[in-house]
Protein backbone atom coordinates (compact mmCIF):
# COMPACT_ATOMS: atom_id res chain seq x y z
CA UNK A 1 0.00 0.00 0.00
CA UNK A 2 1.34 3.40 -0.95
CA UNK A 3 2.09 5.78 1.89
CA UNK A 4 -0.47 8.10 0.31
CA UNK A 5 -3.14 5.69 1.52
CA UNK A 6 -2.16 5.95 5.17
CA UNK A 7 -3.14 8.83 7.42
CA UNK A 8 0.49 9.77 8.08
CA UNK A 9 1.44 9.49 4.41
CA UNK A 10 -1.55 11.53 3.26
CA UNK A 11 -0.75 14.23 5.81
CA UNK A 12 2.86 14.33 4.59
CA UNK A 13 1.74 14.70 0.97
CA UNK A 14 -0.50 17.61 1.92
CA UNK A 15 1.98 19.39 4.19
CA UNK A 16 4.66 19.13 1.50
CA UNK A 17 2.11 20.10 -1.18
CA UNK A 18 2.82 16.99 -3.24
CA UNK A 19 -0.33 17.44 -5.27
CA UNK A 20 -1.48 19.48 -8.26
CA UNK A 21 -4.21 22.09 -8.20
CA UNK A 22 -6.31 22.27 -11.35
CA UNK A 23 -9.08 24.68 -12.14
CA UNK A 24 -12.22 24.13 -14.21
CA UNK A 25 -14.52 26.97 -15.28
CA UNK A 26 -18.16 27.32 -14.33
CA UNK A 27 -19.94 29.58 -16.81
CA UNK A 28 -23.15 31.55 -16.68
CA UNK A 29 -25.48 30.06 -19.27
CA UNK A 30 -27.19 33.41 -19.82
CA UNK A 31 -24.10 35.02 -21.37
CA UNK A 32 -21.39 32.35 -21.53
CA UNK A 33 -19.12 34.31 -19.21
CA UNK A 34 -17.02 32.57 -16.55
CA UNK A 35 -18.62 32.94 -13.14
CA UNK A 36 -15.80 31.26 -11.22
CA UNK A 37 -13.41 28.32 -11.32
CA UNK A 38 -13.63 25.20 -9.20
CA UNK A 39 -10.35 24.02 -7.78
CA UNK A 40 -9.65 20.31 -8.19
CA UNK A 41 -6.81 18.34 -6.65
CA UNK A 42 -4.80 15.58 -8.27
CA UNK A 43 -2.26 13.31 -6.59
CA UNK A 44 0.47 11.39 -8.36
CA UNK A 45 -1.20 8.03 -7.83
CA UNK A 46 -2.35 5.22 -10.08
CA UNK A 47 -5.54 4.94 -8.04
CA UNK A 48 -8.71 6.82 -8.86
CA UNK A 49 -8.95 9.99 -6.78
CA UNK A 50 -11.77 8.52 -4.72
CA UNK A 51 -9.46 5.67 -3.71
CA UNK A 52 -7.08 8.25 -2.25
CA UNK A 53 -9.60 10.58 -0.63
CA UNK A 54 -11.91 8.00 0.90
CA UNK A 55 -9.31 6.59 3.33
CA UNK A 56 -8.39 10.18 4.24
CA UNK A 57 -12.04 10.86 5.05
CA UNK A 58 -12.30 7.73 7.16
CA UNK A 59 -9.14 8.59 9.12
CA UNK A 60 -10.07 12.27 9.43
CA UNK A 61 -6.93 13.67 7.76
CA UNK A 62 -8.97 14.97 4.82
CA UNK A 63 -9.29 18.16 6.88
CA UNK A 64 -5.58 18.81 6.22
CA UNK A 65 -6.26 18.93 2.50
CA UNK A 66 -9.40 21.04 2.92
CA UNK A 67 -7.57 23.64 4.99
CA UNK A 68 -4.55 23.61 2.66
CA UNK A 69 -6.74 24.30 -0.37
CA UNK A 70 -8.56 27.03 1.54
CA UNK A 71 -5.30 28.71 2.55
CA UNK A 72 -3.94 28.57 -1.02
CA UNK A 73 -7.17 29.99 -2.43
CA UNK A 74 -6.97 32.89 0.01
CA UNK A 75 -3.39 33.63 -1.05
CA UNK A 76 -4.37 33.63 -4.74
CA UNK A 77 -7.45 35.80 -4.20
CA UNK A 78 -5.47 38.32 -2.16
CA UNK A 79 -2.85 38.49 -4.92
CA UNK A 80 -5.43 38.64 -7.74
CA UNK A 81 -8.50 40.33 -6.20
CA UNK A 82 -9.93 41.20 -9.61
CA UNK A 83 -9.47 37.71 -11.04
CA UNK A 84 -12.05 34.99 -11.27
CA UNK A 85 -13.61 33.59 -8.13
CA UNK A 86 -12.53 30.25 -6.69
CA UNK A 87 -14.67 27.40 -5.42
CA UNK A 88 -13.00 25.02 -3.00
CA UNK A 89 -14.40 21.75 -1.71
CA UNK A 90 -14.90 20.95 1.94
CA UNK A 91 -15.52 17.31 2.75
CA UNK A 92 -18.48 16.41 4.90
CA UNK A 93 -16.01 14.33 6.93
CA UNK A 94 -14.24 17.57 7.90
CA UNK A 95 -17.32 19.73 8.33
CA UNK A 96 -18.87 17.06 10.56
CA UNK A 97 -16.21 17.70 13.24
CA UNK A 98 -16.94 20.26 16.00
CA UNK A 99 -13.49 21.94 15.84
CA UNK A 100 -13.38 22.36 12.07
CA UNK A 101 -15.37 25.61 12.06
CA UNK A 102 -12.80 27.41 14.21
CA UNK A 103 -10.00 26.25 11.90
CA UNK A 104 -11.84 27.59 8.85
CA UNK A 105 -12.56 30.91 10.51
CA UNK A 106 -8.92 31.26 11.53
CA UNK A 107 -7.90 30.81 7.88
CA UNK A 108 -10.45 33.36 6.71
CA UNK A 109 -8.94 36.11 8.85
CA UNK A 110 -6.22 36.35 6.16
CA UNK A 111 -8.69 37.02 3.34
CA UNK A 112 -8.45 40.58 1.99
CA UNK A 113 -10.37 40.04 -1.26
CA UNK A 114 -14.15 40.17 -1.47
CA UNK A 115 -15.74 37.17 0.26
CA UNK A 116 -17.97 36.75 -2.79
CA UNK A 117 -14.86 35.55 -4.65
CA UNK A 118 -14.46 32.51 -2.39
CA UNK A 119 -17.16 29.91 -2.95
CA UNK A 120 -17.47 26.99 -0.56
CA UNK A 121 -18.68 23.65 -1.93
CA UNK A 122 -19.79 20.97 0.49
CA UNK A 123 -19.25 17.55 -1.05
CA UNK A 124 -21.68 14.68 -0.52
CA UNK A 125 -19.04 11.98 -0.51
CA UNK A 126 -19.43 11.60 3.27
CA UNK A 127 -22.78 11.01 4.90
CA UNK A 128 -22.88 13.35 7.88
CA UNK A 129 -24.86 12.00 10.80
CA UNK A 130 -24.94 15.20 12.85
CA UNK A 131 -25.77 18.18 10.65
CA UNK A 132 -25.57 20.86 13.35
CA UNK A 133 -21.83 21.40 12.80
CA UNK A 134 -22.32 21.78 9.06
CA UNK A 135 -25.30 24.08 9.53
CA UNK A 136 -23.34 26.30 11.92
CA UNK A 137 -20.34 26.57 9.60
CA UNK A 138 -22.30 27.17 6.40
CA UNK A 139 -24.58 29.70 8.09
CA UNK A 140 -21.54 31.64 9.29
CA UNK A 141 -19.87 31.49 5.87
CA UNK A 142 -23.01 32.66 4.14
CA UNK A 143 -23.48 35.53 6.62
CA UNK A 144 -19.92 36.66 5.82
CA UNK A 145 -20.76 36.86 2.13
CA UNK A 146 -19.24 33.60 0.92
CA UNK A 147 -21.48 31.82 -1.61
CA UNK A 148 -22.24 28.29 -0.42
CA UNK A 149 -22.83 25.41 -2.82
CA UNK A 150 -24.10 21.88 -2.17
CA UNK A 151 -22.14 19.63 -4.50
CA UNK A 152 -23.21 16.39 -6.21
CA UNK A 153 -26.93 16.85 -5.55
CA UNK A 154 -28.70 13.74 -6.77
CA UNK A 155 -25.68 11.48 -6.42
CA UNK A 156 -26.47 10.02 -3.02
CA UNK A 157 -29.19 9.38 -0.49
CA UNK A 158 -28.30 12.41 1.65
CA UNK A 159 -29.22 15.13 -0.87
CA UNK A 160 -32.74 15.90 0.37
CA UNK A 161 -31.67 15.76 4.02
CA UNK A 162 -28.84 18.22 3.32
CA UNK A 163 -31.10 20.46 1.28
CA UNK A 164 -33.63 20.63 4.10
CA UNK A 165 -31.05 21.40 6.80
CA UNK A 166 -28.25 23.40 5.21
CA UNK A 167 -28.24 27.00 3.91
CA UNK A 168 -26.94 27.41 0.38
CA UNK A 169 -26.82 29.75 -2.60
CA UNK A 170 -26.08 27.14 -5.26
CA UNK A 171 -27.07 23.55 -5.93
CA UNK A 172 -24.69 21.64 -8.19
CA UNK A 173 -26.52 18.76 -9.85
CA UNK A 174 -24.48 15.59 -10.23
CA UNK A 175 -23.34 14.88 -13.79
CA UNK A 176 -24.71 11.34 -13.81
CA UNK A 177 -28.13 12.68 -12.81
CA UNK A 178 -27.97 15.27 -15.59
CA UNK A 179 -27.05 12.57 -18.13
CA UNK A 180 -29.85 10.32 -16.88
CA UNK A 181 -32.34 13.17 -17.23
CA UNK A 182 -31.18 13.72 -20.79
CA UNK A 183 -31.84 10.07 -21.61
CA UNK A 184 -34.98 9.15 -19.65
CA UNK A 185 -38.32 10.86 -19.11
CA UNK A 186 -38.56 9.76 -15.48
CA UNK A 187 -35.25 11.33 -14.44
CA UNK A 188 -36.04 14.39 -16.53
CA UNK A 189 -39.32 14.88 -14.65
CA UNK A 190 -37.53 14.61 -11.30
CA UNK A 191 -34.87 17.09 -12.37
CA UNK A 192 -37.47 19.57 -13.61
CA UNK A 193 -39.27 19.30 -10.28
CA UNK A 194 -36.04 20.07 -8.46
CA UNK A 195 -35.36 23.07 -10.70
CA UNK A 196 -38.83 24.39 -9.96
CA UNK A 197 -37.71 25.03 -6.37
CA UNK A 198 -35.32 27.80 -7.49
CA UNK A 199 -37.43 30.74 -6.33
CA UNK A 200 -38.92 29.09 -3.25
CA UNK A 201 -35.47 28.12 -1.95
CA UNK A 202 -33.70 31.20 -3.37
CA UNK A 203 -30.99 29.09 -4.97
CA UNK A 204 -29.31 28.86 -8.35
CA UNK A 205 -28.43 25.66 -10.19
CA UNK A 206 -25.18 24.42 -11.74
CA UNK A 207 -25.22 21.46 -14.12
CA UNK A 208 -22.17 19.27 -13.64
CA UNK A 209 -20.74 16.83 -16.17
CA UNK A 210 -21.71 18.86 -19.24
CA UNK A 211 -19.39 16.97 -21.57
CA UNK A 212 -21.10 17.40 -24.96
CA UNK A 213 -22.86 20.12 -26.93
CA UNK A 214 -26.08 18.10 -26.77
CA UNK A 215 -25.98 18.05 -22.96
CA UNK A 216 -25.10 21.75 -22.95
CA UNK A 217 -28.13 22.58 -25.07
CA UNK A 218 -30.24 20.33 -22.86
CA UNK A 219 -29.33 22.06 -19.60
CA UNK A 220 -29.87 25.44 -21.24
CA UNK A 221 -33.36 24.36 -22.27
CA UNK A 222 -34.13 23.28 -18.69
CA UNK A 223 -33.18 26.68 -17.32
CA UNK A 224 -29.98 25.92 -15.44
CA UNK A 225 -28.12 29.04 -14.33
CA UNK A 226 -24.60 27.74 -14.90
CA UNK A 227 -22.72 24.71 -16.18
CA UNK A 228 -19.43 22.86 -15.77
CA UNK A 229 -17.87 20.15 -17.93
CA UNK A 230 -15.70 19.36 -20.92
CA UNK A 231 -18.09 21.14 -23.29
CA UNK A 232 -17.38 24.28 -21.23
CA UNK A 233 -13.72 23.81 -20.43
CA UNK A 234 -11.40 21.06 -19.25
CA UNK A 235 -9.45 21.19 -15.99
CA UNK A 236 -6.09 22.88 -16.38
CA UNK A 237 -3.29 23.79 -13.98
CA UNK A 238 -4.07 26.83 -11.85
CA UNK A 239 -1.63 29.45 -13.27
CA UNK A 240 -1.97 31.83 -10.35
CA UNK A 241 -0.24 29.48 -7.93
CA UNK A 242 3.44 30.37 -7.93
Amino acid sequence: MSSLHTAEGFRDHVSEQRFTVLRQPIVNLSDGEIHHHEWLVRFDSEDHLEGVLRPAEVSGVIKDLDLSMLAQAILVLNKHPNGSGIAINLSGASVDKPNFKSAVMACLTALKASPTKLIIELTESWDMVELSHAEGLLTELKSRGHPVCLDDVGAGAASIRYLRALPCNWLKIDGAFVAAAYNTARDRAILKALLSLRDALDVRFIAEGVETEDILNFVKSLGFDAAQGYAIGRPEPEPRIS
